[in-house]
């Protein structure tokens, strides 16, 4: 995508036709803060104003930079394309996960076989 967070959260805004001025009193904070987002001054963005943005039909995954999409048809908060990217992306981590089980089960019975024994720091020695 290559925008940054600030220019996500300046597009999002400009996107509900909205400006600094009304965002910052509609949430009680100075119109300074929201410069500060918008311009990349501070490093995360305010709670609030990322809460407003979303409540205001804005996709949370766009201002985070993860899509290209600022709104569309929402599942459970998020769009489908994007519940299936998760989904795929939670498929993946599962099988990951599985094979790395099966690999460290896999060294465990072979240090067992070769009679070595490594504790919880990695330290290695010979079993008596």
């Amino acid at each position: 995508m290559g925008k940054s967070i600030a220019q996500l959260y300046k597009t999002a805004r400009r996107y509900l036709n909205l400006n600094q001025k009304d965002v910052a009193k509609t949430l009680g904070i100075s119109e300074v803060s929201i410069s500060k987002v918008e311009t990349g001054k501070t490093q995360h963005p305010n709670h609030d104003y990322t809460k407003f943005l979303v409540e205001k039909g804005i996709n949370y995954f766009y201002l985070t930079g993860l899509s290209d999409q600022i709104e569309g048809q929402k599942i459970d908060g998020i769009t489908r394309a994007e519940h299936e990217t998760l989904q795929q992306n939670f498929d993946d981590l599962e099988k990951n996960y599985q094979e790395l089980e099966n690999r460290y089960n896999l060294l465990e019975r072979v240090l067992e076989l070769l009679q070595i024994e490594v504790d919880e720091v990695g330290n290695v020695k010979q079993k008596k």
